[in-house]
């Protein structure tokens, strides 16, 4: 087994892939809130439809933990730990965007609910606990997991510790499913809410080990497109059987901690068969390149959506077209208000460069190059 260090060369820094993985995995998280909004627009109501787009789309979070796991490792991997362009990429790139986002998400509840007042001190817990809003937990485990991340990588830096590494982080994640501290107050409340980090560290870990193994996996996967497809379809059924089995399931389901790994793996082979269609290689292009700006706006653009425009237009037939609407004022809006200086540190959005132009004998399919 291979054992290159954290600093050692890699022979393919444009990975497109991933961008089509995190391209999906934003997709998916738009189809819970999509979903979700127009259930409680319904008197709480799901077609089987709405249910289906929901459920699969817990799939959504766990994979954006794999992938924000991935680009930690593989920066590492290939150019080793720089404490302090970590830490400056981190808190532009992360911390400043996730408080920015949620002060504004405290006012518009504000706005929309006259009787609250936002005291932004009062509310510091709420802010850095991920409750200013309902997706925003998710940036408070990625900062979580910032914090050792320096720690994690200094110790697990071969391919045999990032094995070790996956394996602990797995138990970790069993073992806190459905942790209970038995303590009250705010800290009781964390260690036992969803932003509590180390019930996902699995999932950063695997995206540790997949930016490891990139080269082996990701060979693996390109030459079984078709079984890589079979595969996401399998795990599609039995999420399908799952929740039609047991009712509702969270996206922390215990499944997932063997679903997501083989999803994730299946939709790197899958692009191999998206990646000739000009068009929709562009689409994924797109809405991978503004993935964070969508995560970041798209619930705001819904909850005023919930309160602006009249009940026909919540109407189930009207899912797909409010999907697609949401998706397009998203990218619209990211799209012009990038061009506004340091708008950067509250939408990320990362420069794609494209490859050096090689020999025909060394020409290989053309990806972009993922941010550090």
């Amino acid at each position: 087994m291979s054992t290159h260090t954290a600093a050692g060369p890699s022979k393919n820094n444009y990975l497109f892939e991933i961008h089509f993985l995190r391209a999906l995995a934003c997709l998916l998280v738009l189809g819970v809130h999509v979903s979700a909004t127009n259930y409680a627009m319904n008197d709480d109501t799901y077609t089987s439809f709405t249910y289906f787009m929901n459920q699969i789309g817990r799939f959504g979070t766990p994979i954006f933990a794999v992938i924000s796991g991935f680009l930690l490792f593989y920066q590492v991997k290939r150019k080793g730990f720089q404490p302090g362009k970590f830490i400056v990429s981190r808190v532009s790139k992360i911390l400043i965007p996730f408080l920015i986002w949620s002060t504004a998400y405290l006012y518009l509840l504000a706005y929309y609910n006259p009787g609250r007042e936002v005291n932004l001190l009062g509310e510091a817990g709420t802010i850095l606990s991920g409750n200013a809003f309902y997706h925003l937990y998710f940036v408070a485990i990625v900062v979580q997991f910032y914090i050792i991340f320096p720690i994690i990588q200094r110790i697990f830096r071969t391919q045999t510790m990032m094995i070790a590494f996956a394996f602990i982080s797995f138990m970790i994640s069993y073992k806190l499913y459905g942790f209970d501290p038995s303590i009250s107050g705010p800290v009781g409340e964390f260690l036992a809410g969803k932003s509590f980090m180390p019930v996902w560290i699995f999932y950063f870990a695997f995206g540790g080990l997949l930016a490891y193994f990139w080269e082996e996996i990701s060979a693996f996967a390109v030459k079984r497109p078709f079984k890589m497809l079979l595969l996401a379809l399998f795990i599609s059924g039995l999420a399908v059987l799952e929740y039609t089995v047991n009712g509702y399931v969270s996206n922390r389901r215990l499944s997932n901690l063997i679903n997501i790994p083989l999803l994730s793996i299946s939709i790197v082979g899958i692009y191999s068969l998206i990646s000739s269609t000009k068009i929709v290689k562009g689409f994924f292009i797109l809405i991978g390149k503004y993935s964070m700006g969508i995560y970041l706006i798209h619930p705001m653009i819904l909850y005023v959506m919930a309160r602006e425009l009249p009940q026909q237009y919540w109407d189930f037939t009207y899912v797909p077209a409010m999907f697609a609407a949401v998706l397009l004022i998203a990218v619209i809006f990211i799209a012009v208000f990038s061009l506004l200086p340091l708008s950067s540190f509250i939408i990320p959005v990362p420069k794609l460069k494209k490859p050096a132009a090689k020999k025909p004998e060394e020409s290989q399919p053309e990806a972009e190059k993922l941010p550090a």
